[in-house]
C-alpha cells in the first residue's frame, strides 16, 4: 500500500491529478482487449492490478515518468491502442504502472512528395488511413485490429496487415522512429530511404513489445491508392495441400497479389456459410491492386495458374463477404455481446499463427491437425487458413473453438492448445511459433526454444537498454 500511495503521489506531482487514474473499477473497465476476456465475463479478475494508469500528453511527460520509475524500480507498461492478443499489456506483479499515450495522436507531417507520414505513437491507424485516402494515398497496412490499432503498438508488435503480400509488413513500411529509453534518453532514427551505416537500428525497436523503450514518434511509407481498380477472385480447390502448391507457384513466379488466402474445410464452415464444400475441398481467394493495368494483368495470371490446379472458379461473392466482414472481431472484443456469448455457450474462440518454408508448412499442417484434437479433446472446432505468403514460404493461422471447463482458468486451457501447436511447429527447422501476433506473456515460455543460440542476444539488448528491468517485465523475455 505504501508503494502504491507513494507512486500515485509522485505521478500527480509530475503530471496532474486528472492524468492519474486510480479507481480500480475504471482501470479494469479500460484494460483493453486481452486473452482474459473470457474469465472477465464470468467475474474473475487479474489478481495483479496496476498501481495506477497515467495518461501522458507529450514526450516531456513520458521522460519524467520513465526517469522516476527507472530510479525507483517501478515497472512500466507502455500502452496506446490497448489491444493485446498475446497479453503484452497484462500486469503480472504489484509494482507496475501503465503509461497510456493514446492522447498523443497528432499527425506531425503528411509528406506527399516523399510518400511518408510522421505521427505520434497514439495516432489511430484508421484515422491515418482516412487522412491518407483524402490525398489519394494509403498506408497499405490493414491488420484485423485496424479499428483498435495505434501506430506505436503496430511497430512494437511487428504487426502485419491483410494486404501484406503486396505492401509488406510494418517492418517494410517503417521509415524511422523516435523512442525514449528507461533512463529518459531520447533515440531518433532518421527517415532515410536506405542506409548501410551499420546495423539497421529500426529493428531494435520493431517487435520489442515495449520491453526496453517507449516509442513516441513513427514515420511510415505511403502508397498510391487505387480503390476502384482492384481485381478479386475466389476458387474451390481439391484440398488444402493443393491450395498451398498453387499459392507457392504464384509467389515463386514473382506475382504480387495483395491478398492471398486459403481456408481448409473446418475454417470455411466457421467463416463462410455461403461457400459449399465437399469433405476434402478447400477455398482460396486472391486480390490484386495497384494501377489498373497491373492489377488486371496480375489477376489474369493468378486465374490461369489456379485453373491449372483444377480449381473451380466461383466468382467474387465470398471474397466480397470477406472484405466487408474482415474486421468484425475488433468491434465485438470486450463488449457485452462477447460476454453474453461466453456466458451462454462456454465456448471461446482463439487463433495461433505460425510460419515456415514451403517444404515444412505442409508437414506442420498435417502434424498439428492430427495431434491437437487428441491433445485437447475439448476443441469443438479446429482448422486453419493461410493469410500471408512469401516467395520462400507462408504462414498458417490455426483457429479453434474451445469448450471451457473451468471459467477461472480459461487462459490455462488456451495455453494448452498454444503449447500443443508450438511443440509441433518447433520440430521443423524453419518453423516459427509467431508470425505476427508477437510473443507477449503467452508464448514467452517458448521463446528460448524458438530463438535457440540467438536468444542470448535478446537478453543482452534488454540488459543494456533496460538494466533495471522496468519495461514490461515478463513480455518477450521470461523473467530471470
Amino acid at each position: 500500500m505504501e508503494l502504491r500511495e507513494q507512486t500515485i503521489k509522485e505521478m500527480v506531482r509530475l503530471l496532474s491529478e486528472e492524468q492519474v487514474i486510480t479507481d480500480e473499477n475504471v482501470i479494469i473497465e479500460n484494460e483493453g482487449a486481452t486473452v482474459h476476456n473470457y474469465e472477465k465475463a464470468f467475474g474473475h479478475k487479474n489478481p495483479h492490478q496496476p498501481l495506477c494508469v497515467v495518461n501522458v500528453k507529450n514526450k516531456a511527460e513520458i521522460k519524467k515518468v520513465l526517469t522516476y520509475c527507472n530510479e525507483n524500480k517501478i515497472h512500466v507498461i507502455a500502452r496506446t491502442g490497448a489491444s493485446s492478443s498475446e497479453d503484452q499489456l497484462l500486469v503480472i506483479d504489484d509494482q507496475t504502472i501503465i503509461v497510456d499515450a493514446s492522447a498523443m495522436n497528432r499527425l506531425i507531417k503528411l509528406d506527399t512528395e516523399n510518400m511518408m507520414a510522421t505521427v505520434e505513437c497514439g495516432m489511430p491507424l484508421a484515422q491515418l488511413e482516412k487522412l491518407a485516402n483524402e490525398k489519394g494515398l494509403t498506408t497499405g497496412h490493414s491488420p484485423q485490429s485496424s479499428p483498435l490499432a495505434h501506430l506505436g503498438g503496430l511497430v512494437a508488435t511487428r504487426s502485419i496487415g491483410q494486404f501484406s503480400t503486396y505492401y509488406g509488413g510494418i517492418e517494410d513500411m517503417l521509415c524511422g522512429l523516435e523512442a525514449i529509453l528507461p533512463n529518459g534518453e531520447t533515440v531518433r532514427i532518421k527517415n532515410a530511404p536506405r542506409r548501410s551505416a551499420g546495423p539497421d537500428l529500426r529493428h531494435f525497436f520493431l517487435g520489442s513489445e515495449g520491453a526496453w523503450a517507449f516509442m513516441t514518434e513513427i514515420t511510415v511509407k505511403l502508397f498510391p491508392y487505387y480503390p476502384d481498380d482492384m481485381w478479386i477472385g475466389g476458387y474451390i480447390v481439391e484440398n488444402f495441400h493443393k491450395g498451398l502448391d498453387c499459392i507457392r507457384e504464384i509467389m515463386a513466379k514473382g506475382y504480387k497479389p495483395s491478398v492471398v488466402r486459403l481456408y481448409d474445410k473446418p475454417d470455411v464452415d466457421h467463416n463462410y456459410g455461403s461457400v459449399k464444400l465437399k469433405d476434402e475441398e478447400a477455398f482460396m481467394f486472391f486480390s490484386a491492386e495497384g494501377p489498373k493495368e497491373i492489377a488486371q494483368a496480375t489477376g489474369e495470371s493468378i486465374h490461369k495458374i489456379a485453373m491449372s490446379y483444377d480449381a473451380e472458379y466461383i466468382g467474387t461473392k465470398a471474397v466480397e463477404h470477406w472484405f466487408v466482414n474482415r474486421n468484425n472481431l475488433s468491434f465485438t472484443v470486450g463488449t457485452q455481446e462477447e460476454k453474453d456469448r461466453f456466458l451462454s455457450t462456454h465456448i471461446s474462440y482463439a487463433t495461433i499463427e505460425v510460419c515456415a518454408d514451403w517444404t515444412d508448412i505442409h508437414k506442420i499442417y498435417d502434424d498439428v491437425m492430427a495431434a491437437l484434437p487428441e491433445k485437447c479433446p475439448n476443441l469443438t472446432m479446429f482448422g486453419g487458413h493461410v493469410s500471408h505468403s512469401y516467395i520462400n514460404g507462408t504462414n498458417i493461422y490455426f483457429v479453434y473453438n474451445l469448450k471451457i471447463q473451468d471459467s477461472e482458468n480459461a487462459t490455462a486451457e488456451h495455453y494448452q492448445v498454444m503449447e500443443g501447436v508450438c511443440d509441433e511447429v518447433l520440430k521443423y527447422e524453419t518453423g516459427t511459433i509467431a508470425h505476427h501476433h508477437g510473443i507477449g506473456k503467452v508464448r514467452v515460455r517458448k521463446i528460448e526454444e524458438e530463438l535457440g543460440s540467438s536468444f542470448p542476444l535478446v537478453r543482452m539488448i534488454k540488459d543494456q537498454l533496460d538494466p533495471n528491468g522496468i519495461m514490461n517485465p515478463g513480455t518477450l523475455l521470461p523473467l530471470k
